[in-house]
């Protein structure tokens, strides 16, 4: 295992360790926020002080092992080297650390200050029942979740890049235990560990299995020290996600017209987390057998000659009417489902501002997108289905 510049640049020896001891917050007269009520008090080398251990079954991009009084939580993006993070639990002593891992940034846990870029952190942090500990998030603007929103605006959370990019002076001026970025890079990042705070690398949106992607709650369990409620809460979501995928593994699949253009473009899914879904939902569409991964750009002309006399068209966007789907782009009303009312976007919950919560919730609960996708492309599969994130434009 090889590791970047990042890892090297910041040693064990940080504003997290105090006499080599990994410290507890400043804030951590509570429990809550996994304060000094979490932290080891008379240590013992032989303790093991994981009794709830995670193991990752689904996610390709990150892994969890222990040790006694510490994990490595090790995050990968293909192509790419490795990286490892050690999370040492707070009151123990910072581990001495050899080889590939001499070089590792630590944060002492459960974390009680937390900064996180993506929206898609948020429903785990929820989730865990640990929303308290964010207290910074790159902007509000974007996010569905009312609870987080008010969390952002009522309780002093720093929001660090409300114009894109991150205001590494913000970050370092609140001296987070760790920052959570949203799996891309930042020149910002650089300046944050050299304050020797910790940056950590979240790839979840690179996963292309559902339960892949939700699993990475794991990831912040690992961060907030609830690693049984996170073991029951993606337990529920295995178990939900295997009734649907079996309801529906005998039927014909449906095919569809994938997503809508935007700004004269449209993006068809390939091998992707999209392409996962309907597949299990038994909906298909031209482009499912096409080499690549990620996404395809073309162009209305073509979607038409492939697609225009199907009857089902799904987009993951936040249209509320055909007439504003059509308003954009006149020649949708060509589509045969544009003709048929059978339209269906993501949009049933959505701000003001646009922001979907099937980026947000819908990341942590594919059970419940899967469902809507079934109850979409196979009505009698799911009589009566209230739907969670899609609905009929019209």
């Amino acid at each position: 295992m090889s590791f970047s510049f990042r890892t090297v640049a910041v040693l064990a020896a940080t504003a997290l360790t105090v006499g080599g001891v990994a410290a507890c917050s400043s804030d951590s007269s509570t429990s809550a926020g996994g304060g000094a009520a979490d932290c080891i008090t008379d240590f013992d080398a032989g303790t093991d002080y994981f009794p709830n251990k995670q193991s990752v079954e689904y996610a390709e991009n990150f892994d969890i092992e222990y040790h006694n009084s510490y994990q490595v939580l090790t995050v990968r993006q293909p192509g790419q080297a490795d990286e490892s993070y050690v999370l040492t639990r707070c009151g123990a002593p910072a581990p001495e650390l050899t080889g590939d891992l001499a070089g590792a940034q630590q944060v002492a846990t459960p974390v009680t200050n937390l900064f996180a870029e993506s929206t898609t952190h948020l429903p785990s942090l929820e989730a865990l029942g640990k929303l308290d500990v964010l207290t910074g998030f790159a902007s509000a603007d974007y996010v569905y979740s009312e609870a987080a929103r008010k969390h952002i605006a009522d309780d002093g959370v720093t929001q660090f890049a409300t114009a894109g990019q991150v205001d590494a002076e913000a970050v370092v001026a609140q001296a987070p235990q760790a920052f959570v970025t949203g799996g891309f890079t930042d020149p910002a990042f650089a300046v944050i560990e050299r304050s020797e705070i910790p940056v950590l690398d979240n790839y979840d949106w690179l996963e292309t299995d559902p339960l892949g992607r939700a699993e990475w709650i794991k990831f912040f369990a690992a961060l907030t020290g609830t690693e049984q409620q996170a073991t029951e809460t993606f337990d529920g979501i295995v178990t939900g996600y295997d009734k649907y995928t079996t309801l529906a593994a005998n039927t014909a699949p449906v095919p569809i017209v994938p997503g809508l253009p935007y700004q004269g473009a449209w993006s068809v899914p390939l091998a992707s987390y999209s392409n996962d879904l309907y597949a299990t939902a038994r909906i298909s569409h031209p482009w499912m057998t096409e080499p690549g991964t990620g996404s395809l750009q073309t162009d209305l002309e073509t979607v038409f000659a492939k697609a225009g006399d199907f009857p089902l068209a799904i987009s993951t966007s936040s249209n509320t009417t055909k007439a504003d789907a059509i308003g954009a782009e006149p020649r949708l009303a060509e589509f045969a489902a544009f003709r048929d009312g059978q339209v269906w976007t993501s949009s049933a919950r959505v701000t003001d501002a646009g922001a979907l919560d099937i980026y947000e919730q819908g990341v942590l609960r594919p059970d419940l997108v899967l469902a809507d996708l079934i109850a979409i492309a196979h009505p009698d599969l799911l009589p009566g289905h209230e739907f969670t994130f899609y609905r009929r434009l019209q």
